[in-house]
């Protein structure tokens, strides 16, 4: 378990230095010190109040809320999605009169080469020679 990030080993060597330092002293070291630490904070707390960066850091905070956090939370991203989604496939789908400009392209245009029409002459294009069926009579 740790204390303000210290271990207890660590705060353990800190209250053993401490005695060994201030000996009989301690507690009213102990007692000023704690004194000095709240004249620290009341000024720190007195310099913030007049300065105004409390009202200023609330005001930053509520701008970046309204214009940025905001927007993100009411906008409906999942729905935006599923509509640019749809309009995308809607496009993408082909309609009579896409579908007679394909065929008449295809038509027009060269078949591909064996190797890319996926058919059974095509693979058999594509296989190495039996070394068997080889006309050469030259060893293999």
């Amino acid at each position: 378990m740790e204390l303000f990030g210290i271990s207890p080993q660590e705060l353990l060597l800190i209250v053993v230095v401490a005695v060994i330092v201030f000996g009989q002293r301690l507690p009213q070291v102990a007692g000023e010190a704690a004194a000095t630490v709240q004249k620290l904070r009341r000024a720190l707390s007195d310099l913030r109040r007049e300065s105004g960066i409390d009202q200023e850091l609330q005001n930053a905070r509520r701008e970046i809320d309204q214009n940025v956090v905001r927007p993100f939370r009411d906008a409906d991203l999942a729905g935006t999605i599923e509509r640019e989604a749809r309009a995308a496939r809607t496009e993408l789908q082909p309609t009579p009169e896409t579908e007679s400009a394909t065929s008449a392209t295809s038509e027009a245009s060269p078949a591909p080469p064996p190797d890319l029409r996926g058919d059974d002459a095509a693979a058999g294009a594509l296989k190495a020679p039996d070394p068997a069926e080889r006309s050469d009579p030259r060893p293999g």
